[in-house]
């Protein structure tokens, strides 16, 4: 089972969510610049594909934008 499954990315004007469809609720939460936000969001569907569920919020838990300038 990869995250896919499990959960969705919400792209913002100014952010990104990851939100648990199986509680409906956002888990990670990020204010970011538009080049930021372009490239989180590719590495986040690119995650979403090749991590479990339990690895994606594993490794997501720790980023932070300026990792994506």
């Amino acid at each position: 089972m990869t995250a896919r499954t499990r959960y969705e990315i919400k792209v913002g004007r100014d952010s990104i969510e990851v939100v648990d469809l199986a509680e409906g609720e956002g888990i990670l939460f990020w204010d970011c610049t538009p080049r930021q936000r372009r490239r989180m969001h590719e590495a986040l569907i690119r995650d979403l594909d090749r991590l479990s569920p339990q690895e994606f919020l594993y490794q997501w838990a720790v980023a932070e934008p300026q990792h994506f300038d």
